[in-house]
């Protein structure tokens, strides 16, 4: 199920080579455009704003968030199973013994001794999904690890569970670590079917641009959600110019699928290593991580712009779609708490400088995100693919700006 078209939002003056309203990245430019005015670090701006903080005061904060993650990065195989921002900005790992404790406590990490930690969460979620999949039942919207409570929580869908959901709730209910809940909402994907806006796809399913790469030493590309590029379409920009194709998907609709894929950027079009903010200003790719949950994430997209939150959890088993319909079970999703809409798939988010991954999907309950609310667009959540995982499994490197 997809959400209903929506009226266009569009941003005032000319933002980069792709006209007024573009989208939520905008790295392509043909090769007879305007030059691209060079790149600042708009994420600032918007995040300050919505922090109540100067954009200086934003980049500290941002920069701290960072300073820990790779601080964890370059000792997590020294026992830490895990890690996680708590409400006081501390970076928190999971340990099973003294001497992780003491190699986080050495780099200003706080140590939390747990019973289960990232990699037991793992496994019990494998044992979860192949409890589900051999019920049969069909409402079973999402699997994943809660890192902060470490616990594994399944999401069911809204309704009234049929018998064979029933069954599985019992079992689950038996399992040490698991908790089982009900959504008041089902999924969609973020795909619109709204004319002439940024990657327009014919014959006409929306969704927003990436980021942009290469592979193969040359070739260049841009990264997409596999659901926006299924089928290999035709990409345009919402003048109509053609931008590429779409040249894989690793998504399937009905099947058991993972939400990424690859769009060909023409020869005639240049990818740049950055992405639009929708207020006139651009940020700058400098890398790309999965950062800690708890980490401040925004996301561009064209219909919802500039939105801000915090990764929440990784690794999730998704599935789109109501208990009568057509069901797409997607994995290795991450969930944050920005707030998308239709036509923010394949949107670009980024923590800082360091890209993140590209809008999938979230809840289809109508919910109203504002335009470019950053951190104040709040009460929802959504989906992502994890950029660095789908540049691995595809080849590419990222364009950096």
């Amino acid at each position: 199920m997809r959400f209903p078209p929506r009226p266009r939002k569009s941003l005032a003056g000319a933002v980069l080579a792709l006209g007024l309203g573009a989208a939520a990245i905008a790295p392509i430019q043909t090769a007879t455009s305007a030059p691209v005015p060079a790149p600042a670090d708009g994420v600032y701006d918007v995040l300050g704003k919505s922090w109540g903080v100067s954009p200086a005061e934003a980049k500290v904060r941002l920069d701290g968030e960072h300073t820990k993650a790779a601080a964890f990065e370059t000792v997590k195989k020294a026992g830490l199973d895990g890690a996680f921002f708590n409400a006081d900005r501390q970076l928190v790992v999971n340990v099973h013994s003294a001497k992780a404790a003491q190699v986080a406590r050495e780099r200003g990490l706080v140590p939390r001794s747990v019973a289960r930690g990232e990699k037991a969460l793992a496994k019990l979620q494998t044992q979860v999904q192949a409890l589900a999949d051999k019920s049969g039942s069909l409402q079973v919207q999402s699997i994943g690890a809660d890192l902060p409570t470490d616990r594994l929580q399944v999401v069911l869908q809204p309704g009234k569970q049929s018998a064979k959901t029933v069954a599985l709730v019992k079992q689950l209910k038996a399992i040490p670590g698991v908790d089982v809940s009900t959504n008041n909402t089902t999924l969609s994907m973020t795909a619109d079917v709204i004319g002439g806006q940024i990657m327009d796809l014919v014959p006409g399913t929306n969704c927003s641009l990436g980021f942009s790469g290469t592979r193969n030493g040359s070739d260049n590309v841009m990264l997409s959600a596999g659901h926006c590029v299924e089928g290999n379409p035709m990409v345009q920009n919402r003048s109509g110019v053609r931008l590429g194709k779409g040249v894989a998907s690793r998504f399937r609709t009905g099947s058991p699928s993972v939400d990424m894929g690859l769009m060909d950027i023409d020869s005639n079009n240049v990818g740049r290593g950055y992405i639009d903010n929708r207020n006139g200003q651009t940020t700058r790719v400098t890398g790309s991580s999965k950062a800690p949950v708890g980490s401040t994430i925004c996301k561009a997209g064209n219909t919802t712009g500039w939105t801000c939150g915090t990764i929440s959890q990784y690794n999730l088993t998704v599935n789109y779609g109501g208990a009568g319909g057509t069901v797409t079970r997607t994995s290795g999703l991450a969930r944050s708490t920005v707030c998308t809409e239709g036509g923010d798939s394949g949107g670009a988010y980024i923590s800082g400088t360091t890209a993140q991954g590209m809008t999938s999907g979230g809840p289809n309950d109508g919910h109203d995100c504002g335009w470019n609310q950053g951190s104040n667009a709040t009460g929802s959540y959504s989906f992502y693919q994890p950029v660095v995982d789908a540049a691995q499994y595809y080849g590419v490197t990222l364009t950096l700006g």
